[in-house]
């Protein structure tokens, strides 16, 4: 099983938008911003042509440096009263959550490079069930560096309530790629594995793999995990990949199954995955090494027991052994014991035979 925990902030450094998170499969989404009446307004942004929203979740341009590109989006009032929504372009990072996202305040990157007119000081004013068309330049600088550049436009709207100013946001995603030399890449940088042993002993217990993952290329990929090796039941490349864009990092988590045999060797794979309709090639397979204490602790107290009977069962055998050998030598009659006075010894024998034979002859 692979799973991709809470992602980093990117290193970019931008902070994160805290009321808006997009994902690739929503880039274009309708929001209810859990009004405080009945009145309050709610909307809806996506990608769109001069004749209103044409079905595309996200705005995807490849673009030369110094050249640029003329798109659009539609802002549509879904609620019951006229409503205001500032407009803005961002820069593209990654939130906390792994998901796309677009940073606060003024942008830095590539969301510079985006431009939206129809504008009132950054702000349009929509009627009930109305849809605007906004139009979106993008150009790009001409020292722009090949590769992905993402970024995204928010629409939002700021109420008070209680004194409290609150702020929703929505927006599209724009997928922006600089034309030049593409290298997609990514790298292992670390791996970490623990073992954490079942409570029957002897068991299989579960074996964690976290595998640190850098997207060293300047497009962005997705990576799926996997972990085998002797004593670990092989975990599939499945789920979710986690998309890293150029210069992120992310920990791809990896769970199994495996013996506990003292130690695991085994080694992290990393597949790299094309994400949406990315036009790259992905590169090949990355693949470290790891290795784990895997000990059963419950086995070891069993074992631990096992030799304490047997070992207290051999003293005990020994020493019965001694008590038998000692019982015996006690009753046998000792080598240099006193022959008895009234005794009569060989030599005693032999003198009275040949002192009969004397009287005979006599």
């Amino acid at each position: 099983m692979t799973r991709v925990p809470p992602h980093p902030r990117s290193r970019r450094g931008h902070r994160r938008c805290r009321a808006a998170s997009f994902r690739r499969s929503a880039a274009a989404v309708t929001v209810d911003p859990a009004p405080t009446s009945a009145s309050a307004a709610q909307w809806a942004v996506a990608p769109a042509s001069s004749a209103g929203p044409d079905g595309r979740i996200s705005l995807r341009h490849t673009i030369d440096p110094g050249s640029g590109v003329d798109d659009a989006i539609a802002v549509s009032n879904l609620g019951t009263a006229p409503a205001t929504y500032t407009v803005a372009p961002g820069d593209g990072i990654l939130g906390d959550s792994g998901a796309f996202d677009i940073a606060a305040g003024d942008p830095q990157e590539s969301g510079a490079w985006i431009t939206v007119d129809g504008l009132d000081a950054g702000t349009v004013t929509v009627a009930p069930g109305e849809t605007r068309v906004l139009p979106v330049r993008i150009d790009v600088p001409g020292g722009a560096t090949p590769g992905d550049h993402p970024a995204g436009i928010v629409v939002g709207v700021t109420r008070s309530s209680d004194g409290v100013a609150v702020t929703n946001r929505v927006g599209v995603r724009v997928h922006l790629q600089v034309a030049g030399d593409i290298v997609p890449a990514l790298d292992v940088a670390d791996v970490t594995a623990t073992f954490t042993p079942a409570l029957v002993p002897f068991a299989p217990g579960t074996l964690r793999v976290e595998t640190r993952v850098e997207n060293t290329g300047n497009v962005r990929l997705g990576a799926l995990a996997a972990v085998s090796g002797a004593g670990v039941d092989a975990a599939a490349l499945t789920g979710d990949p986690a998309e890293l864009l150029p210069g992120d990092s992310a920990t791809v988590v990896t769970e199994t199954s495996a013996w506990p045999v003292f130690a695991l060797f085994g080694t992290s794979t990393v597949r790299p995955v094309v994400l949406g309709d990315d036009a790259v090639t992905a590169p090949a397979v990355v693949e470290e090494g790891f290795t784990t204490p895997a000990v059963s602790w419950t086995g070891a107290a069993v074992l631990l027991l096992a030799v304490g009977a047997i070992a207290a069962a051999v003293a005990k055998r020994r020493r019965r052994r001694a008590g038998r050998a000692e019982a015996a030598a006690d009753a046998e009659v000792p080598a240099d014991a006193e022959t008895p006075a009234d005794a009569e010894t060989p030599a005693d024998a032999e003198a009275s035979a040949l002192g009969r034979v004397d009287v005979g002859a006599r």
